[in-house]
């Protein structure tokens, strides 16, 4: 006996969208691990972390049931 959880199109949606954010994350911090570092590319990494971490607790709260699970109109890159 399988025990299979279902999850709405807008949490899939928010998952692909961790991993998108997730691998421009992995690649800014290449670059800059290779010495292709300016302000940008720190910039980047920084609110791409913002972001990452915002869709995480999102997606947690979705699909564990928490009360903010409806919430998303608040803006990652100000927390």
């Amino acid at each position: 006996m399988s025990d299979r959880t279902t999850i709405s199109s807008a949490t899939e949606v928010d998952l692909m969208q961790i991993v998108a954010l997730h691998r421009l994350l992995d690649f800014a911090v290449s670059e800059s691990l290779a010495g292709n570092v300016d302000d940008s590319v720190m910039e980047g990494v920084v609110i791409l972390t913002r972001m990452v971490g915002h869709k995480v607790r999102l997606v947690a709260n979705r699909v564990l049931g928490g009360d903010a699970a409806s919430r998303n109109d608040c803006n990652p890159c100000c927390e």
